[in-house]
């Protein structure tokens, strides 16, 4: 870990636990279970020696969804899921939003469910996010462990083979499910899908979008940028760009009217 890396580490753990937790957590940081934080209204399930307590610095330590937003989102669709840690973040930061936890993996949703059970209007829907319904297989196949599953349709050999397989949905399917007339926050860290998520079959959802937040995986595989700006061009005329660490939040300014009172 480059020494600018690590003293954000540690600044962060001792901002955000305290002193004694704080080096609690350092200790017994790959073996935790659980963790309660002061804002957080439910303890933080974490499952010991995996990629989980990584996911959990990312998102409470380094915070990287704190974003203001000139509206207080009424409905989220938390994309990529995980074990449900953004949407435990914002549920808590937008109390009245209804969630949707979209996670393809089962071991991530099973856990998702679990960090998710105490909080109303939430649901977790264990699908991957895709252009269209389809089967894929589901593999950690650049070998980052259980936050970085990625989803790929499958051929005649994987079926041959009997690969672990998963369901896709397209976000317009999440809308009629669950009855959302528009989305407010689409958050959206899905390892490389996000290249087939906007490549067709937006139009009927991405215009209906307020703001988006993504993380692009072009290191992984090229193309994701340019599929994801694609649509963006296409479905909205005018919208705001930030890049915050590893994810870019958009915008739609057809949608949102910038001004005072955001959170």
């Amino acid at each position: 870990m480059p020494k600018m890396w690590r003293v954000k580490f540690y600044v962060s753990i001792f901002q955000t636990l305290g002193l004694v937790k704080g080096i609690l957590f350092l200790i017994r940081r790959k073996r935790i279970k659980s963790i309660s934080l002061p804002n957080i209204a439910q303890p933080i399930l974490l499952r010991p020696n995996t990629s989980d307590v990584d996911v959990f610095v990312q998102i409470f330590l380094y915070n990287e969804y704190e974003f203001k937003l000139d509206f207080v989102p009424q409905f989220i669709i938390d994309g990529g899921a995980n074990i449900g840690l953004a949407s435990t973040y914002f549920k808590n930061r937008y109390s009245n939003a209804k969630i949707i936890a979209v996670e393809p993996d089962a071991g991530n949703a099973a856990a998702c469910r679990a960090n998710l059970a105490e909080y109303d209007n939430v649901f977790v829907k264990e699908a991957g996010l895709w252009s269209k319904k389809t089967r894929t297989k589901i593999s950690d196949k650049f070998g980052e462990g259980s936050w970085a599953m990625v989803i790929e349709e499958l051929d005649d050999l994987d079926v041959e083979q009997n690969l672990i397989e998963a369901n896709t949905v397209t976000i317009a399917d999440i809308m009629e499910e669950y009855d959302l007339p528009h989305i407010d926050l689409l958050k959206l860290d899905i390892e490389t899908a996000e290249k087939e998520v906007f490549s067709k079959n937006y139009m009927t959802w991405l215009p209906k979008t307020k703001a988006i937040v993504i993380e692009l995986h072009d290191w992984l595989l090229i193309g994701c940028s340019k599929s994801f700006f694609t649509a963006i061009n296409e479905a909205f005329n005018s919208y705001s760009y930030e890049q915050l660490g590893e994810n870019i939040l958009i915008i739609n300014l057809d949608l949102v009217t910038p001004g005072p009172g955001g959170q």
